[in-house]
């Protein structure tokens, strides 16, 4: 009984993390659907996935502020490149390294772009 007692303010800290966690899920699912954004991936708490005008990638913390958010115009993209299971991304304003967990991910999202950048 003891040990229950000593433990409850941790098992309630996890349970209010498992929440929030939740609500964020929520949250970023209702961006991207809001947004009609296709080939969402989530990959270290890094959610990216290819918009109708832009690239969004949105990172899921405790407090999720869209504003913070990094959108890539497709109009802006110089270049892009596949390495291995990354993707590089340089534009006129900003370099930015996408990390997917899986090689074929990362395939299907790369071809998915270059068809929106053609």
């Amino acid at each position: 009984m003891l040990i229950l007692i000593l433990l409850s303010p941790f098992l309630v800290a996890i349970a209010w993390v498992m929440y929030i966690d939740s609500s964020n899920i929520n949250m970023i699912e209702e961006f991207y659907k809001k947004n009609s954004c296709t080939n969402i991936y989530n990959y270290h708490s890094r959610y990216k996935g290819l918009c109708k005008d832009d690239i969004a990638i949105v990172n899921n913390q405790f407090s999720i502020d869209f504003k913070e958010n990094v959108y890539i115009k497709y109009d802006d993209i110089k270049g892009t490149q596949l390495q291995d299971k990354d993707i590089l991304i340089e534009s006129t304003k900003v370099k930015e390294k996408l990390y997917f967990k899986e090689k074929v991910d990362s395939e299907k999202f790369y071809e998915d772009l270059k068809k929106r950048l053609d």
